[in-house]
């Protein structure tokens, strides 16, 4: 760990710690996103949430540690889905590839004799 940095660079708690406040500025963009998108007022979610208004102002701030019940019911409440992913950091040698990914289906029939295979690059062919 370098003692000069700001931030506690390498340490794994702090790492840790950061990760999950991004997750929660992420969260709540989320929400603010899908809120202006709706059309819906901050009073009508409440409303359609059963909760205060002061709820949703404390979530679309980041302040709410909100489930990922919550986080699926709000977006719900506003007309959308919630889709998780990840990622590797970007620093991660393993980042260029993840695994398996679930292509759009082929719309052109596999090679006669021949099956649909998985590139590396995570195309299929």
């Amino acid at each position: 760990m370098n003692e000069e940095a700001v931030f506690p660079i390498g340490d794994t708690h702090y790492d840790a710690v950061y990760a999950q406040e991004a997750a929660m500025i992420d969260a709540s963009e989320l929400l603010a996103t899908a809120l202006e998108t709706s059309g819906i007022s901050r009073a009508e979610l409440a409303r359609r949430l059963g909760v205060s208004r002061g709820e949703i102002t404390d979530r679309l701030k980041g302040e709410r540690n909100i489930t990922i019940r919550t986080l699926a019911e709000t977006l719900h409440a506003l007309g959308e889905r919630l889709v998780l992913n990840s990622e590797l950091p970007r620093t991660d040698p393993r980042s260029r590839d993840r695994g398996w990914r679930f292509p759009e289906k082929p719309t052109t029939p596999a090679p006669r004799g021949g099956a649909w295979i998985r590139e590396e690059s995570g195309h299929v062919r």
